[in-house]
């Protein structure tokens, strides 16, 4: 069974046309057929009607017929009509010319049968098939009548009439061939019917559909409500869960925030009264619990800030969010005249939230600006496997050792312990990276050391 639903209807729709329309042929020839017959019925009984009428009694028992008739076929030698008269003995009292070549079989009954059957008393007409190979395939009519003579005398005369079945079969084949010709060509216009029905039916869900995407996206930020009415009120349910969804994500990024910020200014007293303890043991112990403290509300404050498990992304220009960085950057470090150096396409995309997309390249030129000695260079480029960017933060310091590049990435894991910082920069990067299912990494470049992350996002290829 098709799991789509076009795949499901077509199906169906397949079916009904192929089971109904065999059907309605073998009606419609069984129909023609009978109408065939029926019509050769009648004309085989006007034929007996017309010899009757030609018919004339000569003396008792003996009947005239004349040898030319009125009907041409009848006098031309095999020309598939046939015509014989017999008396109740069965002994044959008269037979056209064009049955010179072939014997009619003899349905002549004794009196004794005629009268045991009421279904061969005189004056009743009788139909049936010859299809013996010895001889033509004929349809044969024939009668037996009582002739009154002189002195109330009766005679029984069986008149036969039979007709070549040859014409009758053309007629039947013929009629097939076209009732299969159209009723194929009908068949095929059906499913056209039905498969371009099917898809201006199914077109608001594949639009359903692509909206839906778009949101994820970030193209846009709700779903249209234009549809035919069954889909409206899914599409209105989506919105009412899109906005619940942002309004909640909202409301636990102001707590968590609200909940950082409210704890960061007792750990900062709490780190200030430490150097005023006496005993040192006590004094290294509460200083070494309040910075422990204090990192890990710095790094829930910058995971609060984190949208990457939202399947609901926004369509985040990267070159823009870099330049307003560097000029962030550049007054910081002011004091190293450093040069930054832009190269992120124009067209470069990220899928996501803005606030993850500036942790994650913030946290990296922030520390390309500590660890490098004069340049620092962003370049973004686009990715192999579609729906991806990646971005590479260059700066020409000394590099990673290769053996702390894993481990560099573990919280509190700091290059240079000289420089100021916490060690929980890369960790948070790191973590939001891996939200979004991308990846980052240490890559070597031509323009010094490099870090390499992957994406959700998009650019178009170079031509």
């Amino acid at each position: 069974m098709p799991k789509s639903l076009t795949g499901r209807l077509m199906l169906v729709s397949t079916a009904v046309v192929f089971l109904f329309l065999p059907l309605a042929g073998l009606v419609i020839e069984k129909a023609y057929t009978a109408s065939l017959d029926n019509r050769m019925q009648e004309q085989l009984k006007i034929q007996i009607y017309s010899l009757m009428g030609l018919a004339d009694e000569l003396e008792p028992g003996v009947l005239w017929l004349p040898e030319a008739l009125p009907d041409e076929r009848l006098n031309q030698i095999a020309s598939g009509r046939y015509a014989q008269v017999s008396n109740k003995e069965g002994a044959v009292l008269w037979r056209s010319q064009s049955t010179l070549h072939i014997n009619l079989p003899n349905v002549q009954k004794s009196l004794l049968e005629i009268e045991a059957n009421e279904e061969n008393e005189p004056g009743t007409f009788h139909f049936h098939r010859i299809l013996d190979v010895a001889i033509e395939p004929l349809h044969m009519a024939h009668v037996t009548i009582i002739w009154e003579g002189p002195r109330d005398s009766e005679h029984y005369y069986t008149f036969q009439v039979a007709e070549n079945l040859e014409t009758y079969f053309s007629e039947i084949d013929t009629f097939r061939g076209t009732l299969i010709t159209w009723l194929g060509g009908l068949g095929l216009f059906l499913l056209l019917v039905n498969l371009s029905a099917m898809f201006w039916a199914l077109k608001p869900f594949q639009k359903l559909s692509q909206s839906i995407r778009d949101v994820e996206s970030g193209s846009i930020d709700s779903l249209e409500t234009n549809y035919p009415r069954e889909l409206n009120q899914i599409a209105n349910n989506i919105n009412a869960l899109i906005v619940h969804e942002r309004e909640q994500r909202s409301r636990y990024r102001n707590t968590l925030q609200d909940l950082a910020h409210s704890l960061k200014t007792p750990l900062t007293v709490l780190t200030g009264l430490a150097s005023e303890i006496k005993p040192d043991h006590i004094k290294d112990e509460v200083q070494e619990q309040s910075e422990r403290m204090n990192n890990l509300v710095s790094y829930q404050l910058q995971k609060a800030v984190s949208g990457g498990t939202s399947p609901i992304k926004q369509r985040v220009a990267v070159a823009p969010e870099a330049e307003r960085l560097f000029d962030a950057l550049t007054k910081v470090y002011h004091d190293k005249s450093l040069q930054f150096e832009n190269l992120v396409s124009p067209d470069a995309v990220f899928f996501g939230d803005h606030n993850d997309l500036m942790e994650i390249i913030g946290n990296l030129c922030d520390n390309a600006c500590k660890y490098g000695h004069s340049k620092v260079t962003i370049v973004s480029t686009h990715s192999t496997s579609e729906g991806n960017i990646i971005i590479d933060v260059i700066d020409d310091g000394d590099g990673v050792p290769e053996a702390l590049r894993k481990t560099i990435f573990d919280r509190g894991e700091r290059l240079d312990e000289t420089v100021e910082g916490q060690g929980i920069g890369l960790a948070v990067v790191r973590d939001i990276i891996l939200s979004y299912k991308g990846s980052i990494d240490w890559h070597d470049s031509s323009l010094g050391h490099c870090v390499r992350i992957t994406l959700p996002g998009e650019q178009k290829k170079p031509i």
